[in-house]
C-alpha cells in the first residue's frame, strides 16, 4: 500500500479598515483577489497616502497630491457618503471602509491518499493550517507558528483512521459484500476567527469518516496574544478569573434557557453526567471572535448530531461589564453574529436608539409535498420578509447558512448594516456569499448588494459590493 500526496498553498490577508471606496448600488463592485496580498497591500498604502488626513497636508503635499485629494472629496460628495455629519443618500451609497493589516496569514493545504495494491483508495488524510506573519514582530509569529505546527505533527502521527480503513477494506473483500468499499477520511482544518493587534484566534475542526451514515467532527478554539505569541488560557481573560467564570457561566445559562437553544439542546433528563459548565468550560472549548467570547458545544454533547455545533456567544460590551481584560478587547469595525430566533438590540441607523431585530426561519410544506425554508426578518414592529422576499428566498435555496450579522460597512457614516450569510455549491466548491441590507432613518430596509465570502471571516477582503444581475 502507498500514499500519494499533493500540497497547495493559498495566501490570505486579514480584513481591517484603510480607505473608503464607493460605488452606487446600481453598479457592479470589484472583488479583491486575496491571493495577491502584496499587491493589495501596496494599493491600500497608496490609497491611504492619497487620502491623508494630516492637518499639515496643505503645506507639505505637492500640487498633484492636493488635486487628487480634492477630486476624491468631490467624488465622495457626489456618491452621497457621510463624513463628519454630512448627509448621505442611503439609496445609493455603499462606501466600503478597508484597512491594511500588519498581520498576514498563509493557509497551507496538503492531502495524502492511502491506496491498496489494486489502486483502491482506502483513506484520504487532509489538513489545512495557517502560517502567521506579523510585520515587525517575528518572535511572536514564530511562537504561534511553532505551536500550530506541533498540532499538525500530532495529527499526522495518529494513524488510527488509516489502520481502520485497512481493516474495513479487508473485511469488505473477505465478506464478499455486494456494496463497494467507501474510502475513509481524516481531516484537520483551521479556521481564522480573529486577527488584529491584540488577539489572533483560530478554530481547529477534526473530521473523520469511518463508514456509516455520516462522519463525525469536533471543534476546539486556539487563542494567541498577538503581541507576544503566547497561547491564551481562560484565566488570562480577566484579573479575577473566578468572578469572570461565574459571570460568563450565568450569561450562558440564561442563553441555554431561551427557546432558540432549547430547540437544539437535549432535554435535562438526557444530560445525565454532563452539565453546561463541564462542556463549555473544558480546555480549548472557547475562542475570541469578532463577535465576542464564543463557547463551543460539539454534536452529541449538549444536543443531537443534527443540531450541529452549538455556540454560546457573549458580546464584547457584555464582557466589559464582567471584568474582561482590556488587553484582549476587539477595537476594529463592528462585525457581530446575531442570535437566530432571539430578539437582538442594536442601533442600525445611528439615531441613538436601539432597534429590536428578530431573525428566524420557518419550514413550510409546498403543494408537491416537499418543504421549503422561509426567512423572516422583523425590525421593530415591521416584518420585512415580504418586502425583500425575492432576495430572501433566493439566498435560502440550495445550501443556506441562514446566519444574520451586523457589519459596519463604512465606519465614517451613521449606519451599521445587516448582512445575511448564505452559501452554494459552485464548480464543485462550497462558496459563501454575504448579502448586505441597510435600515434607514425613516424605517425602510434597502438591499445594497453582495460580496463573495463570509465577511465575518477576517481573511475575507473586499472593496465594493456587487449587485445582482
Amino acid at each position: 500500500m502507498k500514499k500519494k500526496a499533493k500540497t497547495t498553498s493559498n495566501m490570505l490577508c486579514t480584513v481591517l479598515l484603510c480607505t473608503a471606496l464607493s460605488c452606487a448600488v446600481c453598479a457592479c463592485g470589484t472583488e479583491t483577489d486575496t491571493s495577491k496580498t502584496d499587491a493589495a497591500q501596496d494599493d491600500a498604502d497608496d490609497s491611504t497616502s492619497d487620502q491623508s488626513r494630516d492637518t499639515d497636508a496643505d503645506t507639505t503635499a505637492d500640487e498633484d497630491t492636493e488635486q487628487n485629494t480634492a477630486d476624491s472629496e468631490d467624488a465622495t460628495e457626489e456618491a452621497g457618503a457621510e463624513a463628519g455629519g454630512t448627509d448621505i443618500d442611503p439609496e445609493t451609497d455603499t462606501t466600503v471602509s478597508v484597512f491594511p493589516s500588519h498581520i498576514q496569514i498563509t493557509m497551507q493545504h496538503s492531502e495524502e491518499d492511502l491506496t491498496a495494491n489494486d489502486g483502491t483508495v482506502l483513506c484520504t488524510t487532509s489538513y489545512t493550517y495557517p502560517v502567521v506573519s506579523i510585520e515587525g514582530n517575528d518572535d511572536a509569529a514564530g511562537k504561534i507558528n511553532e505551536d500550530i505546527r506541533s498540532r499538525v505533527d500530532s495529527f499526522l502521527t495518529d494513524t488510527e483512521v488509516e489502520e481502520w480503513s485497512k481493516e474495513g477494506y479487508e473485511y469488505n473483500i473477505e465478506d464478499g459484500s455486494e456494496y463497494p468499499f467507501h474510502s475513509y477520511y481524516d481531516d484537520m482544518t483551521f479556521g481564522i476567527q480573529r486577527a488584529d493587534s491584540n488577539v489572533i484566534s483560530f478554530t481547529v475542526t477534526f473530521y473523520s469518516f469511518t463508514g456509516g451514515a455520516h462522519g463525525n467532527y469536533t471543534t476546539s478554539g486556539i487563542n494567541y496574544n498577538a503581541k507576544t505569541g503566547d497561547k491564551l488560557s481562560f484565566a488570562d481573560l480577566s484579573d479575577d478569573a473566578d468572578a469572570f467564570h461565574e459571570d460568563t457561566l450565568a450569561f450562558n445559562q440564561a442563553l441555554a434557557k431561551t427557546e432558540a437553544y432549547q430547540m437544539r439542546m437535549f432535554s435535562e433528563d438526557m444530560l445525565i453526567g454532563v452539565s453546561l459548565e463541564t462542556v463549555l468550560y473544558a480546555e480549548d472549548a472557547w475562542y475570541l471572535s469578532t463577535s465576542g467570547l464564543t463557547f463551543i458545544s460539539d454534536p452529541y454533547e449538549l444536543g443531537p448530531y443534527v443540531a450541529g455545533t452549538i455556540e454560546f456567544i457573549i458580546p464584547y460590551p457584555d464582557l466589559a461589564d464582567m471584568g474582561f481584560c482590556n488587553n484582549y478587547t476587539y477595537g476594529d469595525r463592528t462585525a457581530m453574529k446575531l442570535l437566530t430566533d432571539t430578539a437582538n438590540s442594536f442601533d442600525l441607523n445611528g439615531d441613538n436608539a436601539e432597534e429590536t431585530i428578530l431573525f428566524s426561519t420557518e419550514t413550510v410544506a409546498k403543494d408537491d409535498d416537499t418543504y421549503t425554508t422561509l426567512l423572516h426578518l422583523t425590525i421593530g414592529d415591521t416584518d420585512f420578509s415580504d418586502q425583500c422576499n425575492d432576495i430572501f428566498q433566493e439566498v435560502s435555496t440550495g445550501y443556506p447558512v441562514d446566519q444574520l450579522s451586523v457589519f459596519d460597512l463604512n465606519v465614517d457614516d451613521d449606519f451599521t448594516e445587516l448582512v445575511l450569510l448564505s452559501g452554494e455549491n459552485k464548480d464543485e466548491d462550497f462558496v459563501y456569499n454575504s448579502y448586505f441590507f441597510r435600515y434607514t432613518k425613516d424605517g425602510r430596509l434597502l438591499y445594497l448588494g453582495m460580496t463573495t465570502g463570509d465577511v465575518l471571516d477576517p481573511t475575507v477582503s473586499f472593496t465594493a459590493l456587487e449587485t445582482r444581475s
